[in-house]
């Protein structure tokens, strides 16, 4: 089955409260950038680590987005204000996607 990530979005509760929405906005298109890293072979299951880093006076969000199968893996730098060190998953059921916390699943 080939996973296009192209349905209707949605955030769960969890994500809504933790994630500003730049930061939700980044992450449905970082999902854009693995699809042409991959061909346009995206898993059902997009994993991104999120970790906040400090590089002299800036802050930024270090996000490890990869994929299984496939196998890929991109990094980014996105410079922020706040603090937040989480694991999501962003997942195609097809008719729709759900951007949700790792234990939120």
């Amino acid at each position: 089955m080939a996973y296009t990530f192209s349905g209707s979005r949605y955030v769960t509760s969890g994500v809504a409260e933790n994630f500003p929405i730049e930061l939700q906005v980044a992450l449905f298109s970082a999902v854009e950038q693995m699809r042409e890293k991959v061909s346009g072979k995206l898993d059902y299951l997009q994993v991104f680590e999120i970790v906040t880093e400090v590089k002299g006076q800036k802050k930024f969000l270090h996000i490890y987005h990869m994929q299984e199968c496939p196998e890929a893996k991109l990094e980014y730098f996105i410079p922020t204000d706040v603090e937040i060190n989480s694991r999501a998953y962003m997942i195609d059921d097809v008719d729709h996607i759900t951007l949700l916390l790792a234990e939120e699943y």
